[in-house]
């Protein structure tokens, strides 16, 4: 370790029931760094990210088909769609506004202590 550098140690750990608590408590002593969650369909993949020390969310949709970003948004405010989308554990489903199906991946946050 480099004299005057303080080394922080980052944790990981993935959004379901049984850690929302622990969540929720990482969140009010104000040491969540970002949460991140992934949809997927064979068209469609969806990336959300909050940014914690920014108050900032960033939001990416890929045409999986197309090999290319449809869309991308950096954003105080997450629009009512993407907030169903955010608010999914790992293996839940919905459905996009075309009505295609829709399969969170991952639900992370990561943390410092």
């Amino acid at each position: 370790m480099v004299e005057g550098f303080k080394e922080t140690e980052h944790t990981r750990i993935e959004k379901d029931k049984d850690s929302e608590s622990e969540i929720e408590m990482l969140y009010s002593f104000g040491v969540v760094i970002f949460e991140h969650t992934v949809l997927k369909n064979d068209d469609y993949e969806y990336s959300i990210c909050y940014f914690s020390p920014s108050d900032v969310y960033d939001i990416v949709v890929i045409n999986k088909k197309k090999g290319c970003v449809d869309y991308f948004n950096s954003l105080n405010d997450l629009p009512e769609e993407y907030q169903k989308y955010y608010n999914l554990i790992n293996g839940e489903k919905t459905f996009d506004k075309d009505g295609n199906e829709l399969i969170c991946r991952s639900h992370s946050i990561e943390y410092t202590l």
